[in-house]
């Protein structure tokens, strides 16, 4: 189920990022567009500030906005 709660939460990557348009670098950040329960474990829709879409693991992400905590 896609949950859009977080949509427009700011984050970062918290390592490196191997994706299929490229590598997305430790510390470059984006904004949450939505979140899926995956089969192993949630999964984050996040649009990047360089432009690009990725769909990476929830691990591999860190939530800037000090206001907002995961569920």
């Amino acid at each position: 189920m896609i949950d859009v709660s977080l949509k427009g939460v700011r984050c970062r990557a918290a390592q490196e990022i191997l994706d299929l348009t490229g590598t997305i670098s430790p510390d470059t950040e984006g904004t949450i567009v939505y979140e899926l329960e995956g089969e192993g474990g949630q999964l984050v829709n996040v649009r990047w500030d360089d432009g690009t879409i990725s769909l990476v693991s929830s691990e591999e992400i860190v939530i800037v906005d000090g206001a907002v905590c995961w569920q």
